[in-house]
């Protein structure tokens, strides 16, 4: 049995484990087969407009009724800068030449929404067991919104001094995020820089919170 059942407890799960949300990798067909298997089910919905989580979450309902978490993300969406777009291409342009790519070429991007009233108006209304956040968490009535509806709220924390402000802030969960989560470049320098300093045992020690 596994010795620390507190997160087994909070989310009503059966077994230890909260699915990742993998945005742009995965969608409710995922979330609903974990949430079945007796883990916490996650949807990523930085990707997704407010239409498309209402139709995934209808999917995941009509598939299972146990818990699922909703993932948002929670970062200051970049402002479009011509003058500084034009110097990063202008310092990598000899990189561009000898790979023989054209420096001018459009840059794809993917849109990723961040938390606001929108999207805590879809929570309220498809109602996850569970709310979970990247980068922060989202302004304080927005906190105050999901907990007085009754949504768990979990943060990701990157170091230890993380982990103690999301607990301040009133998370009911922390995930204590090392390195080795993944090697997405959003979070790559950030996880380097941080790798000695965070592990699960030193959030641990900086919460009472479950990890």
């Amino acid at each position: 049995m596994w010795p620390d059942r507190r997160l087994i407890a909070l989310f009503k799960i059966e077994v230890p484990i909260v699915q990742a949300p993998m945005a742009g990798a995965m969608d409710w067909e995922l979330a609903a087969s974990v949430a079945e298997a007796g883990a916490l089910g996650s949807l990523p919905c930085a990707m997704l407009n407010a239409a498309q989580i209402r139709e995934q979450m209808a999917k995941i309902r009509a598939h299972t009724k146990k818990a699922i978490n909703l993932n948002f993300f929670c970062h200051r969406p970049p402002v479009l800068n011509n003058a500084r777009e034009a110097r990063w291409r202008e310092r990598l342009a000899p990189y561009y030449r000898e790979l023989g790519i054209d420096p001018a070429a459009p840059i794809p991007s993917s849109n990723r929404t961040a938390f606001d009233t929108a999207m805590c108006d879809v929570v309220e209304e498809t109602k996850p067991e569970v709310v979970s956040f990247h980068f922060g968490l989202p302004e304080p009535k927005l906190v105050d919104r999901l907990k007085a509806g009754g949504f768990l709220v979990m943060g990701s924390a990157t170091t230890a001094s993380e982990a103690r402000w999301l607990e301040a802030h009133g998370v009911d969960a922390v995930i204590a995020q090392g390195n080795e989560a993944s090697a997405r470049p959003i979070y790559g320098a950030r996880r380097r820089r941080f790798r000695r300093r965070i592990a699960p045992r030193s959030a641990r020690r900086a919460t009472t919170a479950p990890r």
